[in-house]
Order: C-alpha cells, then sequence, then structure tokens
C-alpha cells in the first residue's frame, strides 16, 4: 500500500514539474504584456507620455512591453504576450508600466 502511495505522489510531482515553465534567467522576469513593441509603437508613445516617462534613451530595437503582470511560476495563464524582459523598468506598477529588453516566451 506504501509503494502505491509514493508511486502515485512521485507521478504527481513529475507532472507538476513538467507543465510548470523554467523559471525565468537571473535579473528578468516572466510577465504578461497587453503592448509588446518598440518606441516607435503609437500605444506605448502614448502609455509613456500619460505616465511622464521618457523614452528617449532607450534604443529604437529595443522591445518594451507595457501594462505587464507577474507571471508566478504555477497558474501560468496570459491572454495576452507573455514575455521575459530584463528587470529594468519604468513607472510605479509592481510589474513596471513599462518594461525593457522583453522576449516573447511560450507557457
Amino acid at each position: 500500500m506504501f509503494s502505491k502511495l509514493s508511486l502515485i505522489a512521485a507521478s504527481l510531482l513529475v507532472t507538476l514539474a513538467a507543465a510548470a515553465p523554467p523559471p525565468p534567467p537571473l535579473g528578468t522576469q516572466n510577465l504578461c504584456c497587453i503592448v509588446v513593441a518598440n518606441k516607435s509603437n503609437p500605444v506605448v508613445q502614448g502609455i509613456a507620455v500619460g505616465a511622464s516617462v521618457d523614452l528617449s534613451m532607450i534604443p529604437s530595437d529595443m522591445m518594451l512591453g507595457a501594462e505587464c503582470t507577474l507571471l508566478t511560476v504555477l497558474g501560468n495563464t496570459c491572454s495576452n504576450t507573455p514575455v521575459n524582459c530584463d528587470s529594468n523598468q519604468l513607472g510605479a506598477q509592481p510589474a513596471g508600466l513599462i518594461n525593457l529588453g522583453c522576449v516573447p516566451i511560450t507557457l
């Protein structure tokens, strides 16, 4: 009986571990963003202007994530664009109003 229970518990842990994406690399965070674009995108520009964020020092080819929420290890759901971004943020939201250096990821 005990060995069957151990086997079931081990199988459950393996299944949960396989379903969870790997943690983000050190110094980055996984986010779910409404907009992922460079600084010339009108939506990104509008958010920056509304929040008094200066984008002039951001390279034009850097991808930005705007209006993002943090993704946790368990229960990763994102109906917008899941990304991994540098931990550099502009704005006061917990995940940053605008996040720098974003790369799309697969959940």
